[in-house]
């Protein structure tokens, strides 16, 4: 499953934010949990109704171009709707955010190089 972003191949999660943070369309987190696009859509609708996260902190609004308006939601709503579906993918994702939180990846930083170590 690839999108822009984050990718799910095998039971691997990739992360490759852009410019810092992560934003997909309903179409690229429904590829990338192997849902239907309407459970993604009642999904994000729920989640805002029961306003479990805030809906101008996790959307963002962009014009498409040929005058639409594409709708891009965060990494937090990302989170939050791997949760909530059952599928492989999000199956694989919810393990790998856990993953994260009890194993976090350390970095040092030596004073006068520019260097990271893990």
């Amino acid at each position: 499953m690839n999108t822009t972003s984050i990718t799910i191949e095998k039971g691997w999660v990739s992360i490759r934010p852009v410019a810092g943070s992560v934003w997909l369309t309903q179409h690229e987190i429904a590829d990338l949990f192997g849902v239907f696009i309407s459970a993604i859509g009642s999904n994000i609708r729920s989640i805002l109704k029961s306003e479990i996260l805030q809906e101008d902190a996790v959307c963002r609004r962009r014009d498409n171009g040929n005058g639409s308006i594409l709708t891009l939601y965060n990494l937090e709503m990302i989170t939050a709707l791997a949760f909530r579906l059952k599928s492989q993918q999000a199956q694989y994702f919810r393990e790998w955010i856990i993953k994260q939180v009890l194993n976090p990846v350390i970095l040092w930083k030596i004073p006068g190089m520019n260097a990271m170590l893990n």
